[in-house]
């Protein structure tokens, strides 16, 4: 009887043990929020993934970063068709309504939408700066929202 409860105690301490070392995990669950440039165009993105100052010319755009990748999105009459993906294995999407192409080759996704309303297209690149992780380039994809 004395030997089963030592060990039942051990045992009680162990877990006790595992327990407290596990609470204090360093790795960070990154939270997702709606982001919105202009009231045209709104996505989901990760909330470490943040601005960037670039500076655009003729059409609303602009870059997002944080330590796993970097995302460039382009609405307007000139936005990239990624022509320079020639390798890339390409798989039609509907993102808001609208036809569009999603673009993977290496640690990119690139997603482009022909026509979203009169003279108007849109891109977005995504570059992991790590493997490339497509279950998170699709929900920023799928989140696409255009108020034209």
């Amino acid at each position: 009887m004395r030997l089963s409860k030592s060990v039942l105690f051990t045992a009680l301490l162990s877990l006790l043990f595992i327990s407290s070392a596990n609470s204090h995990s360093t790795k960070q669950v990154d939270n997702w929020l709606e982001f919105c440039p202009n009231i045209q165009l709104c996505f989901d993105r990760p909330t470490s993934l943040k601005p960037t100052n670039v500076q655009m010319i003729d059409s609303l755009a602009g870059q997002l970063e944080n330590e796993h990748l970097t995302l460039y999105y382009d609405l307007g009459l000139y936005s990239s068709t990624f022509t320079e993906l020639t390798s890339a294995v390409k798989k039609p999407v509907v993102v808001n309504g609208h036809k569009g192409t999603i673009l993977i080759v290496k640690n990119k996704m690139a997603l482009t939408i022909p026509h979203v309303s009169d003279n108007m297209r849109f891109s977005m690149l995504i570059e992991f700066k790590g493997s490339l992780q497509r279950e998170k380039g699709e929900r920023i994809f799928n989140s696409i929202k255009f108020n034209l």
